[in-house]
């Protein structure tokens, strides 16, 4: 009763408004309004609603703009395909021919490269052939040099007389080598000549087939005797052998060891011509050298006198 009666007059300080609040408070109803308590209860969904019309909306202004796009795309496509046709085929024509010169240049290079490579093994095959060469005949010369008893001295051949007016050979070989003019110079082939002229390191040998040349010799088949001389043609001739001596063609003329130059047996040349016109004591013939004069790269001068160990064999029959 105290209460109420305390509620009136606070009711009454406060005035008709506090009255209407109250009665406002009382008529309201408890809880949220109905609009937002369905949006709270199906919230879910909504929002699930709301992002599939978003996306729809999306796919539809997408797909308009792709059609656009397409359309322009054909059109570029329409207008540039003959281009890049054309360009391709230009880049297509450069590089082939890029790749033709790169090709060919690098060919060039390998046929250079290969020529070079060429030319180096011809030179070597050419260098290994001429050592075997000189091999061969150096063998020859020394397997001839054992032949001979005597102090012997290997030359070289370093120059032939230009003239025509003498036939002579120039050595590497002179006096400061014991070389001394008349001295016998002798190759395995047969006999050379002999020194005439002498210098402190070259000498100068005339050939047998000089006709200011002279050597005594004989027919080895039937040891007529007789002389080798130098001819005009640069041949031989021997000469003043009886005419009743037995001379052919074919037969080997050899040193006689006579003239106290060449000893006993050298090979001279063989017969080609017998000449036994007229009615003179003495018969002639032609002979052909045994020694290639123009071939000699290599002689053997004697310093001092010498002789053979056994004969010398005879030329095998051509």
């Amino acid at each position: 009763m105290w209460e109420a009666e305390r509620e009136s007059a606070h009711a009454c300080r406060r005035g008709p408004g506090a009255t209407e609040e109250r009665s406002a408070r009382a008529r309201a109803p408890d809880g949220p309004p109905v609009a937002l308590d369905f949006i709270r209860r199906n919230r879910v969904f909504l929002t699930s609603a709301l992002c599939l019309l978003l996306a729809a909306g999306l796919a539809v202004r997408t797909g308009r703009q792709r059609t656009r796009a397409d359309r322009l795309g054909r059109f570029f496509l329409e207008v540039m395909a003959p281009l890049q046709r054309s360009t391709a085929a230009v880049d297509l024509a450069v590089v082939s021919a890029w790749r033709r010169a790169v090709d060919l240049v690098r060919a060039r290079n390998e046929n250079v490269t290969l020529r070079a490579r060429v030319q180096q093994l011809e030179e070597a095959g050419d260098r290994q052939s001429e050592l075997e060469i000189e091999n061969t005949r150096l063998r020859g010369l020394l397997d001839f040099r054992r032949t001979l008893q005597g102090d012997i001295l290997t030359a070289r051949v370093v120059g032939r007389d230009a003239t025509g007016l003498a036939r002579t050979l120039v050595i590497d070989r002179g006096e400061e080598d014991g070389v001394v003019k008349g001295a016998a110079a002798v190759a395995p082939e047969g006999i050379v000549g002999q020194i005439f002229l002498a210098s402190r390191h070259a000498a100068r040998i005339l050939l047998v087939s000089d006709h200011n040349s002279g050597v005594d010799a004989i027919v080895q088949r039937t040891r007529a005797r007789g002389i080798v001389q130098g001819t005009i043609d640069s041949g031989c001739g021997l000469k003043y052998v009886k005419r009743t001596e037995d001379v052919q063609v074919g037969d080997t003329i050899v040193t006689s060891g006579l003239d106290g130059i060449f000893p006993k047996g050298l090979p001279i040349g063989r017969v080609v011509t017998v000449d036994k016109r007229g009615q003179g004591l003495f018969q002639s013939a032609e002979v052909a050298p045994r020694v290639d004069f123009d071939r000699l790269e290599e002689v053997l001068v004697a310093r001092g006198s010498f002789t053979l160990i056994e004969e010398a064999p005879a030329p095998p029959e051509e």
